[in-house]
């Protein structure tokens, strides 16, 4: 919240950005589609270093061209600021899911997945995430870890919660492991509003590589008031940068 704004002008604003959490309301800039190239670059920096067969002196070389970029990017001023125009302030982002770690172009830790809404966009309909994770999210061999299936399940199930209306946050989360979800491998999430009764939201989803039931998961939401996300917000930005 500006020094000049009124808690009246500002709760409409914090409002719709908590319902439209997944939901992109502007085009990238060129500072964020630089950014979303870094992340990928990063990414593949990863999967390299889990496999590379480099010498000791390559790696040492390489470790010094990542501690100057990184002093480079230490060297600028940072913000925990989200909204706000995504050039010439200190606002880069104009919505969470860029910076998501699940689903944010932006976040070198997310793969990300693509999310999609398949229906018209009400209660009703079902949200389809496609995502292909590679050897950074390893757990038994040449499986993704089953940690990183629950988060993926509760970034799926917390936008198909927000298709209620009245969207909350997470309360439970449980996941049944069906068959192993493989790396490299497309896989297919989908997740869907069971019943709604007050505040409470209740969501199922499923997990899917072609025909293969990976795992199965249902999960509670419980609806949060917009000034609630206010005072989060409020809370994160203020927190050393």
């Amino acid at each position: 919240m500006s020094p000049n704004e009124t808690p009246d002008e500002v709760a409409p604003k914090y409002e719709s950005a908590f319902k439209e959490f997944h939901i992109r309301t502007q085009e990238h800039s060129p500072i964020d589609a630089k950014r979303i190239e870094i992340a990928d670059e990063l990414r593949a920096a990863a999967d390299e270093l889990l496999a590379t067969s480099a010498s000791l002196e390559e790696l040492e070389e390489t470790r010094k061209m990542i501690n100057q970029a990184v002093t480079r990017l230490q060297s600028r001023p940072h913000s925990h600021e989200y909204m706000g125009p995504a050039e010439g302030s200190l606002a880069p982002m104009n919505s969470f899911l860029d910076r998501s770690p699940i689903i944010g172009g932006i976040n070198p830790l997310s793969v990300p997945m693509q999310m999609s809404i398949d229906g018209d966009g009400g209660k009703d309909s079902i949200v389809v995430g496609h995502a292909t994770f590679t050897a950074a999210y390893e757990g038994p061999p040449g499986c993704v870890h089953g940690g990183f299936i629950a988060a993926y399940f509760d970034e799926v199930l917390g936008m198909a919660q927000s298709l209620s209306g009245n969207p909350g946050m997470t309360v439970n989360l449980t996941v049944d492991y069906r068959s192993p979800t493989p790396l490299l491998q497309p896989v297919v999430f989908r997740g869907w509003v069971a019943s709604v009764d007050g505040r409470k939201i209740s969501v199922m989803g499923t997990l899917h590589h072609g025909e293969t039931l990976c795992a199965e998961a249902k999960g509670l939401f419980v609806s949060m008031r917009p000034e609630v996300f206010q005072r989060l917000l409020e809370i994160r930005q203020s927190q050393p940068t």
